[in-house]
């Protein structure tokens, strides 16, 4: 067995010594990562996994208790949370709770509604107490399970129940302090929610008869719905509101007046004025069916008439007689003269449109714009009055389809009010020293070096192809050589030890391995 093994590693020496040195290496770093990550693994392993030893949120008292008795047993622990909370290994984490509480710890608790479930001998002052003290615990429970808060206390004052009915009855009050987590603020809306949860978990307590602050006696006052809240993020998007719609005006002109003029030889700025107030309104109109005589559809029509003729009275009575008499009046008839009378009477009903629009304006209108274009002209010149006015009509186009929803039809001179094209150089562009242009001598140097560098990758290519047929041809020729057969040594006694000698030639040259292993063999019996 031990020869084998020998004989192994004589075998593995071999071809480890026939190897380049940059496989040696890469095989002695592959091993070196492989034994390091085993060894990390195993550590980490062997780590014990910490678990919390109470889930609830625990005071520094406490937390000083509970370490000095761990300490005592030598358990391991760590403590996380500022301070709060403390863990232990899983395995030990039930044993280690059992023998805490066995001696009373935590012992600052309190009072919880388990308490309640048996009350055999507890006056009715010390059940009052006791409710009023399970109410404020579970109540801090509650308000630490708000993220952000990290420790609460409660202090609730109920009212004391009367058989008389007052005109004012008594109600309760609640004063709370949250503890705060370092860096943390805590928003409007979750203030809101303290108060809510507070007021609803206490009978008889409305949301004016709570205060709460932080532990630096900071007021967290609470809001109603009406009242406004984020206004600065409000006043941050309309702001960016404004200046996309600004960016994207300007984008959008200056691609089009760069590919015509040059993407260095313009440049846009626009400003705008938006509205973002949201109008709601309803309009009763009536309309005409038949606008062009502005007449509505008949639905009903009556027409009366009444003529007389002879003497008398006409209907309705002489004018200017009775409790109307008026002396002298042309119009008093003689009794017994001729009269005539008339009677006309058209009543016609028609039926109109009535429309009842409810409109929402929505906001995000622009009312104003301002659009300034600076052109720089060609160099040793001036932009014609020609691509001016174009570059102006180009301008009037964008600032009429901008303000089309006002409804008001832009003279020329008004859209001329809210453009500029500005035509002058650029003082800003960064001058191109014209010293360091590429001049013929110096372009047919880079064209002879170029060649060279040409020439000489090609003969380097070349030589390595020649060099690898070489070393092909060697290797075929080495390859196609018969190998050279040495005879066997002849020996002139025909001996029993000229016999064995011959065998041990003929082993050693067929199988090298076991004639090998045999004088390892010899050697060992030796």
């Amino acid at each position: 067995m031990n020869e084998r093994l020998a004989l192994y590693k004589d075998q593995a020496l071999a071809k480890w010594n026939q190897l380049p040195a940059k496989q040696k290496w890469m095989i002695s770093g592959i091993a070196l990562f492989l034994l390091i990550s085993l060894g990390l693994y195993i550590y980490i392993a062997s780590q014990p996994v910490y678990k919390p030893l109470y889930n609830q949120r625990l005071s520094e008292q406490e937390i000083g208790i509970i370490k000095q008795e761990l300490e005592g047993k030598k358990v391991p622990f760590r403590i996380t949370d500022n301070g709060t909370s403390i863990e232990v290994p899983e395995k030990m984490a039930q044993d280690v709770i059992v023998d805490l509480a066995a001696q009373g710890i935590p012992s600052e608790a309190g009072i919880n509604s388990e308490i309640f479930s048996n009350t055999l001998g507890v006056t009715d002052r010390q059940f009052d107490v006791m409710k009023k003290e399970a109410l404020q615990q579970e109540l801090r429970k509650m308000l630490e399970r708000v993220k952000g808060v990290r420790t609460a206390q409660v202090m609730i004052t109920l009212p004391q129940e009367s058989v008389w009915v007052t005109e004012t009855p008594d109600s309760a009050t609640a004063s709370v302090i949250v503890d705060v987590e370092p860096g943390t603020r805590l928003d409007q809306k979750q203030i809101n929610s303290l108060y809510l949860l507070v007021s609803r978990s206490v009978p008889k307590l409305s949301p004016e008869n709570i205060t709460i602050s932080d532990q630096y006696s900071n007021l967290l006052e609470r809001t109603d719905g009406s009242e406004p809240e984020g206004n600065l993020t409000a006043y941050e998007q309309q702001e960016k509101i404004k200046a996309d719609v600004e960016r994207k005006i300007q984008q959008n002109l200056y691609t089009l007046l760069g590919t015509i003029m040059g993407r260095d030889k313009v440049i846009v700025h626009t400003f705008i004025s938006m509205n973002f107030d949201k109008e709601n309104r309803v309009e009763n109109l009536v309309e005409a069916p038949d606008k062009e005589n502005n007449e509505g559809l008949i639905i009903s029509s009556q027409k009366l008439s009444k003529t007389f003729s002879g003497q008398g009275a006409p209907p309705g009575g002489i004018a200017g007689t009775g409790a109307n008499d008026t002396p002298g009046y042309p119009g008093s008839t003689p009794q017994g003269n001729n009269s005539q009378y008339e009677e006309l009477n058209d009543t016609i009903n028609r039926e109109v449109n009535r429309i009842t629009r409810n409109i929402s304006m929505s906001p995000y209108k622009i009312d104003d714009i301002t659009i300034n274009v600076g052109v720089e002209p060609p160099e040793g010149g001036q932009l014609d009055e020609q691509t001016i006015d174009s570059i102006k009509q180009v301008l009037r186009n964008v600032v009429r389809v901008t303000l089309s929803d006002k409804g008001i039809d832009l003279t020329q001179e008004e859209l001329d009010k809210h453009i500029s094209v500005l035509p002058r150089p650029f003082s800003g562009k960064v001058a191109v020293d014209g010293s360091g242009s590429l001049t013929p001598a110096l372009l047919y140097g880079t064209g002879a070096v170029a060649l060279l560098a040409l020439g000489a990758v090609a003969y380097l290519i070349y030589r390595r192809r020649s060099q690898a047929k070489q070393q092909e041809e060697e290797v075929a020729d080495v390859m196609s050589m018969q190998p050279t057969e040495v005879p066997d040594l002849t020996y002139q006694d025909d001996t029993d030890q000229a016999v064995v000698r011959k065998q041990l030639e003929k082993l050693a040259r067929s199988k090298p391995d076991e004639f090998v292993v045999l004088l390892r063999t010899w050697l060992a019996e030796d």
